[in-house]
């Protein structure tokens, strides 16, 4: 190890240079990894609820300019007909549970709805209160969308169902997040909310958090009841019929028979069948339409542009290194050294200059994470303010993880550009490789 920290001070003209540019290229390269970490963390958040087996009818309308659209058919007739294709829906043997989901009340849907709650009248002239997202559902007759999402519950871990009681007492059910940011505990079940002064809310039940974006962490979530919604042209795009078939149920089947036998019901109110998706295409759809995943490919794509630049610039800078250094590995065959002996020396000095260099590219980032307060937060995508934070997620947790990515992906770019032209070089014949000496 003396031996090649004095070959490393003796070449400190051309490790000098290599030296800067590792500091560079490791500053860099942590402010791009940084977020991709957080947003990889919050993907890999477990979404609250079930895919399998859950799917959503989509219905299309007759435009004002269509030669299909009855003109005589107001707002209130076309509520109606939703009303009345949400039965036939739920009306189905192989349907188990389903709900209509008002205003996009579903992962990545465009629309966002949410307010101020606070825990007791006091808070309200305080303004302490929890800012919350609202999932809202239409009040139906064995309407259930915990059932229909495979919602659990936080206090038992079972999947939650709704009673007929919970929906004559109008509750509403918060999420274990919402509970723990307003009241410090989930044993919260019976106590009130006050969206006002003049109003207040029963709590029914906890749930598990719900993701209700991906690449996003965890919200605190209300999800409550309505009695009544406006329907008029486009406005039925925000609301979707959402459900769940039984366990064993062919989809392809029940879409086929579907489609002979209910589908042409459908067509009333200046509604008409377009098709059944999925909720995991449906999620994949909307976040597309809202931009979710466009965020993450950009980030991603600059990531990996990134890492792409410095990779070659790296690789290349101790590719001639190595080569610059061809005599010294033929002199070193020719006393003697084995192979292995050759390319660990090289390994290893490539390897304690990127640690070196690693260090003090490591105060730069700590200038700017102190300093500048430059490190992403959990609400990577700017829209929320209390999203729930992950133990990955915690600033020490954070910094640690990042610099350690960062670290590894350095080194294993330095060995891969040490490594290569090394095991080309001790392959040459002594005689060969001093020919030029």
């Amino acid at each position: 190890m003396n031996k090649i920290i004095k070959q490393i001070w003796n070449q400190r003209g051309m490790n000098g240079w290599i030296f800067i540019e590792v500091i560079i290229a490791g500053f860099f390269l942590w402010t791009v990894i940084d977020p991709m970490y957080v947003l990889m963390v919050n993907h890999l958040e477990d979404k609250g609820y079930e895919e399998d087996g859950r799917y959503v009818l989509n219905l299309g309308a007759y435009g004002s300019t269509h030669g299909k659209r009855d003109t005589t058919i107001t707002n209130d007739m076309r509520k109606e007909a939703f009303l009345r294709i949400s039965q036939l829906v739920r009306e189905q043997p192989e349907v188990d549970a389903s709900y209509i989901s008002l205003y996009s009340s579903l992962p990545n849907a465009t629309n966002w709805n949410g307010g101020q709650y606070f825990p007791d009248t006091l808070s309200i002239k305080e303004e302490k209160y929890t800012h919350a997202q609202s999932y809202d559902y239409l009040k139906e007759t064995k309407s259930d969308i915990f059932r229909t999402l495979g919602i659990k519950d936080a206090l038992t871990g079972k999947e939650m169902t709704l009673t007929e009681d919970a929906m004559a007492r109008n509750l509403v059910f918060i999420s274990e997040h919402f509970a723990k940011k307003m009241f410090g505990t989930i044993q919260v079940v019976g106590q009130k909310i006050y969206p006002s002064s003049t109003r207040s809310l029963e709590i029914g039940g906890i749930f598990k958090n719900i993701k209700t974006r991906d690449y996003t962490a965890s919200y605190p979530l209300m999800i409550s009841m309505n009695k009544d919604f406006q329907m008029h042209d486009f406005v039925h795009k925000n609301h979707f019929i959402v459900f769940r078939l039984k366990a064993g149920v062919d989809f392809e089947k029940f879409n086929e028979r579907f489609k002979k036998e209910v589908a042409p019901h459908m067509s009333q109110g200046n509604f008409y069948f377009d098709n059944i998706q999925p909720l995991a295409e449906k999620r994949q759809e909307l976040g597309t339409m809202f931009g979710v995943y466009n965020k993450f490919r950009l980030k991603g794509s600059l990531a990996a542009f990134t890492l792409l630049c410095i990779f070659l610039g790296m690789v290349g800078t101790f590719w001639i290194r190595c080569n610059a250094r061809r005599q010294e590995i033929g002199l070193m065959r020719s006393m003697g050294a084995t192979e292995g002996r050759v390319r660990n020396q090289f390994l290893t000095e490539a390897g304690i200059l990127v640690t070196a260099a690693f260090v003090f590219s490591l105060i730069l980032v700590v200038n700017l994470v102190v300093i500048a307060d430059g490190m992403a937060q959990q609400n990577v995508t700017g829209e929320f303010q209390f999203a729930l934070v992950s133990e990955w997620l915690s600033p020490g947790v954070q910094f640690t993880m990042v610099s350690l990515i960062t670290y590894f992906a350095l080194l294993a770019i330095a060995l891969i550009g040490t490594l290569i032209p090394v095991r080309r070089a001790v392959k040459v014949l002594p005689a060969d490789a001093l020919r030029d000496e």
